[in-house]
């Protein structure tokens, strides 16, 4: 029997750590949480090509970021979360809305506290190893992030960078999934969709376009 190819394999493994029980399972949303809604839309770049900006719409709160180039966005309503999935799954960017928990941030300074979102990591990746924590910025805030390895119910090690961002509609978490090769190769699309991330202010939206001209 041939193996699986590589591209096959990480996208049965993504699969795998959505499952409950698994390293990331995500806890499903509250019955009465407001309604997660995600819309795409083209925008052309004369001589350029063209990018796909996403707008999440999460109750009255909306954010919004452009698309890393070949990447494909997915909605998870059930789990309050978006995937941008490689084009050849070999890496995927989870973004995840969090509630505003009192062991997650400082009611005082309105910043996110880094020992309760550290321990919201291990909770999350107890086989994981944290082997760096630094901060990034979205958005014009900054939040902790951390990258680490583990392994999934496989047994296959992996390598995740997770950043965490506090905004009007609650803490977002930005999840970086790929194989521990590939790591490195990747990191910059996490980069990209952060350095776009857009959230409303006072219920409104700026959406500046993007230009082809410097």
């Amino acid at each position: 029997m041939s193996r699986p190819s590589k591209p096959l394999l990480f996208a049965l493994l993504s699969l795998l750590c959505l499952l409950p029980g698994s390293a990331s399972a995500q806890a499903p949303a509250a019955t009465n949480a407001p309604d997660f809604q995600l819309a795409t839309t083209r925008h052309n770049l004369e001589g350029l090509g063209h990018y796909f900006r996403a707008v999440a719409t999460v109750g009255t709160n909306r954010f919004a970021f452009i698309v890393p180039k070949g990447y494909s966005m997915r909605l998870d309503e059930v789990n309050r979360q978006l995937r941008a999935v490689e084009h050849e799954d070999k890496c995927s960017i989870t973004i995840r809305l969090l509630g505003t928990s009192t062991n997650l941030v400082d009611q005082a300074s309105g910043t996110l506290k880094p020992e309760g979102i550290r321990a919201l990591v291990f909770d999350r990746f107890p086989t994981g190893r944290i082997t760096e924590e630094f901060a990034l910025g979205a958005a014009g805030r900054t939040g902790p992030a951390f990258d680490l390895t583990w392994k999934n119910g496989a047994g296959l090690k992996l390598q995740s960078r997770l950043a965490f961002i506090l905004t009007p509609a609650g803490i977002l978490e930005f999840h970086l999934m790929t194989g521990v090769a590939e790591a490195e190769e990747f990191k910059y699309a996490l980069n990209s969709l952060m350095l776009t991330l857009r959230v409303a202010e006072n219920g409104k939206l700026e959406l500046p376009e993007l230009s082809n001209k410097l």
